[in-house]
């Protein structure tokens, strides 16, 4: 890993969306994220949070991970001092940062972190709380937290209650598969970094737990400031539609379907819809989707950018919409 941050240094990765490229800045005590401090409240150093270890901490009353009436510990102890700067060295690739996750009294060795997120990435400075994923089965293939393998801790960027997210999956979860989310305490090398959404990640344990089966084809939408996911029809070139939707899984013959179903919303004649969609979409499940986005007032899904959400081809070929960034609602 060292070598390939300082390949890195010489070789930005790509940044997504806006920013400049090569990511944050100096670690935590560095100058701040790529955009620099805003005003000279923001260009003092950071505070690092109080010092706590895992003895005083009591295990959690749940082992259910994402209760709503639960707030978890979880700590991460990275190898490395300047685990900050090595994550913002590997934002954007595909490189895992290695550290030991313990929750509730029990260790987890090998676990892989990296930052996510891209405005709420970008537009945080260096010092601050950036957005984790973490794999607890990057080294130890099985190794599940309470029966999950990955984790989002979400730093709620724009969100200064840290409640819109748990409020829309807490009242999306009641019409529709949405993902759970809670709050959890993270401490990184022994040092409190507060307060995170704990939100649950969309991939076969997600579709077990909703639809009694890991089979099926996934997409993600990703965040995009053109909104281009929008399932409109735009001709029988897969190269265009993998440009706005990421499959995490699913053959060729899913991306058939996913044309067929852009081309039959954007051609066919209103009062023939319902029945030309009947075979290929969920109906109910997806008026559920698209009325919880705009009573929600979700400013970062379907409806306001055509990005932000994922997609779901279940085993009788039939697609399902389901929230994925919830951050921005209400």
């Amino acid at each position: 890993r060292a070598a390939a941050r300082e390949f890195l240094k010489e070789n930005p990765a790509p940044q997504r969306g806006f920013g400049p490229p090569g990511g944050g800045g100096g670690g935590r005590r560095g100058p701040g994220g790529p955009f620099g401090p805003e005003n000279e409240e923001e260009a003092k150093a950071p505070v690092p949070g109080a010092k706590i270890s895992p003895a005083e901490v009591k295990p959690a009353d749940s082992s259910d991970l994402y209760s709503p009436d639960t707030l978890r510990t979880i700590f991460l102890d990275f190898e490395n001092e300047d685990w900050e700067a090595e994550l913002e060295s590997f934002h954007n690739t595909d490189v895992e940062v290695p550290a030991t996750l313990t929750a509730d009294g029990k260790s987890y060795r090998g676990v892989g972190v990296h930052f996510r997120g891209m405005s709420s990435y970008m537009m945080v400075r260096a010092g601050q709380k950036r957005s984790l994923n973490v794999s607890l089965d990057f080294t130890e293939k099985g190794q599940r937290l309470n029966g999950y393998k990955t984790l989002n801790l979400l730093n709620s960027h724009g969100d200064g209650s840290f409640l819109s997210a748990v409020l829309y999956s807490h009242i999306a979860r009641k019409y529709i598969p949405a993902p759970k989310a809670n709050f959890v305490r993270v401490v990184i090398n022994g040092e409190n970094w507060g307060v995170y959404v704990s939100q649950q990640q969309f991939n076969k344990d997600f579709i077990q737990e909703n639809f009694r089966t890991g089979k099926g084809a996934r997409w993600k939408v990703p965040g995009s400031p053109n909104g281009r996911g929008g399932l409109d029809y735009i001709g029988e070139d897969l190269t265009e539609y993998k440009r706005r939707y990421e499959m995490k899984e699913g053959t060729e013959e899913d991306w058939q379907a996913l044309v067929k179903l852009c081309k039959t919303l954007s051609e066919t004649p209103a009062d023939q819809l319902e029945a030309a969609l009947e075979p290929m979409l969920d109906i109910d499940s997806t008026l559920w989707f698209l009325a919880l986005d705009c009573a929600l007032i979700n400013g970062d899904g379907y409806w306001v950018r055509a990005s932000d959400y994922s997609l779901y081809r279940d085993k009788a070929g039939k697609f399902h919409l389901i929230p994925g960034d919830m951050n921005e609602a209400f």
